[in-house]
């Protein structure tokens, strides 16, 4: 069996770690800078805790490189020096491509990425993949050894390009981080309204789910409802002559976004009115 090594016993290594030998495969083993986290993410996948990255690159056929982003381009300066030739380099950064991986293929090696579709916590465990989509990139090679991890977990796959990894991590931050930003300033406006902060979170959840719920049963603009989807010109008169600021100008842009889409919902509905409200 290809022995997957870890370098870096976070909590992404671990947890997936934890999952890959859930599912059957072999992990050799961790190593971390800090030794005890090593030691740890060792105990927890029955593994092996080395002393050096060399020791682990001896033991693996495969290494995942799980610390931070910004670390990922000098441990693998690091390990392309060492004898790697014949081994697959990957790692479970959203916005970086494998091109991460400098000078690869002059080491021999063969590098992907897969990025998983999902939350990982300080709390996580194996358990957090199951099921979960994962988005692989790389060589040729690199995402055939992927795509073969991929079938021995049963996780779902997509393959995208080297050019759209910064994107498809942008797409992803979109629908998750940027709702948290909607739903706070929804917060400070009911809270200028005069309603406790528990009142107000109380209040946008269970619209938020609601809508969430109508996406997920009709798609994005079937599921549209609201002012702009019902070419109400006068509430969105007043909403933009009361706010200002970035926030005005986050409520303009995305309503105009809710715009074109109301247009395919409705194909027959002038919105030009509408629309002039929201260009100025």
């Amino acid at each position: 069996m290809t022995r997957i090594g870890f370098i870096g016993a976070g909590k992404v290594g671990t947890a997936l770690g934890s999952y890959l030998r859930s599912k059957g495969c072999n992990v050799s083993g961790y190593y971390d800078q800090l030794d005890a986290m090593a030691i740890a993410a060792a105990e927890v996948t029955g593994s092996t805790c080395f002393g050096s990255i060399g020791q682990l690159l001896d033991a693996s056929e495969q290494v995942f490189i799980t610390v931070p982003d910004d670390k990922i381009a000098s441990v693998w300066e690091f390990c392309r020096h060492l004898p790697v030739a014949g081994k697959g380099f990957f790692h479970c950064s959203g916005t970086l491509s494998s091109e991460v991986f400098e000078r690869a293929s002059e080491a021999g090696v063969h590098v992907g990425s897969a990025h998983p579709v999902c939350a990982v916590s300080s709390h996580s465990t194996g358990e957090v993949f199951s099921g979960k989509f994962f988005v692989l990139e790389g060589d040729a090679t690199g995402i055939e050894m992927l795509k073969s991890m991929m079938m021995t977990t049963g996780n779902d796959y997509h393959v995208i390009g080297k050019a759209d990894k910064a994107r498809y991590h942008a797409a992803m931050v979109a629908a998750s981080n940027l709702c948290c930003a909607l739903a706070q300033m929804s917060e400070d406006w009911l809270s200028s309204c005069g309603f406790d902060k528990e009142t107000a979170h109380a209040l946008i959840i269970p619209l938020m789910k609601v809508n969430i719920d109508n996406i997920a049963l009709k798609g994005c603009v079937e599921g549209l409802t609201g002012p702009v989807e019902r070419n109400d010109v006068g509430t969105v008169t007043k909403h933009m002559n009361l706010l200002n600021g970035d926030d005005r100008e986050i409520y303009r842009r995305l309503s105009l976004r809710l715009v074109s889409m109301a247009e395919q919902k409705h194909p027959d509905n002038d919105y030009t009115n509408l629309k002039e409200v929201l260009q100025r």
